[in-house]
Order: structure tokens, then C-alpha cells, then sequence
């Protein structure tokens, strides 16, 4: 699917995970459809670097991936997902999700089902994530085809993949 018109226009994305080994594989295997504009690693950089993102503007700190290398910092446009890992649980993503008020209806936010099987962690996990993230967000886009930028049904809330 490299011809598509994703692929000179990535889709951004933020990813919020816990260890840049995984966060690597996963932002690599995204590509080219999708772009990881920005990081996060904690809890409490989501809780203050995601709402001004969703706003369209820059956080006030880049706390929790300095240096790391691995996002693209491109905010030119606001992000169209909020990607988390499986080291957030149910408390952290509604933290997350409560930190960005009415911000948080205006992307997708994607949450792994741990049901699923998967690898253990390591290379392949991130590989594994990665299909399941573009299967459900294409779906998702597919939805949105035709209807005026930036509405939804279901926007807002959480989607798990």
C-alpha cells in the first residue's frame, strides 16, 4: 500500500509506550501510512504534553522522549490518533483522557486488547501491534471517507485493537 495517497501524506499520530526498544519497531512499521509526531513514555509527560498536541500547538515540554530521535516532531497538523501501549491501564488511559477535556473527542484513541494473543515482548510484539493498529485505524479512516474533516461517530472514544 505504498502508492496510496498515505504514503506522501502520512496520517499523524502520537504513541504513548513505556520502553523505546518497542516504540522503535512500532514507529518504523508504521511507515509510510502513518507518522509518529511525537512520543511519550510516562504517565505524567501524557498528562501535560497531550492536551496542548490535541489543541494543534506545541507542548510547553518534550519531557518524555528528548532526544530519543524516534518522533518526527512535525506539528503541522494536529494528530489524528492517540496510540497507547499496554503499559497503561484503565486509570491511566481515563487520566489521560480527563487531562484533555473536550480536546479528547477530536481524535481516535487506540488501546490494545490484551486478550489477543501476541508475541512476548521484543521485536516481533511491536510487528504484531503494528497490524493490528493498521487494520483498526484504516477501518477507521475508510468510516470517515466523505464526511467533513474531523467528524466521527465514535470519535473521542476508545477503540481497542
Amino acid at each position: 500500500m505504498s502508492s496510496g495517497p498515505s504514503s506522501p501524506n502520512p496520517v499523524p499520530v502520537v504513541l504513548c509506550g513505556r520502553t523505546t526498544q518497542i516504540a522503535h519497531a512500532v514507529i518504523v512499521d508504521l511507515k509510510p501510512e502513518y507518522e509518529v509526531i511525537h512520543l511519550i513514555l510516562t504517565l505524567q509527560a501524557a498528562l501535560s504534553e497531550l492536551p496542548p498536541l490535541l489543541r494543534g500547538s506545541l507542548p510547553l515540554s518534550f519531557s518524555s522522549s528528548t532526544g530519543s530521535g524516534l518522533d518526527t516532531r512535525n506539528y503541522a497538523k494536529p494528530p489524528a490518533a492517540v496510540l497507547l501501549g499496554a503499559g497503561y491501564d484503565d486509570a491511566a488511559v481515563e487520566e489521560m483522557r480527563e487531562a484533555c477535556g473536550e480536546l479528547k473527542d477530536g481524535v481516535f484513541w487506540l488501546r490494545p486488547d490484551t486478550g489477543k494473543p501476541a508475541p512476548p515482548l521484543g521485536p516481533e510484539y511491536g510487528k504484531a501491534l503494528v497490524r493490528r493498529i493498521k487494520d483498526v485505524l484504516g477501518g477507521l479512516r475508510e468510516e470517515k471517507e466523505g464526511e467533513e474533516e474531523g467528524v466521527k461517530e465514535g470519535r473521542g472514544g476508545v477503540v481497542w485493537y
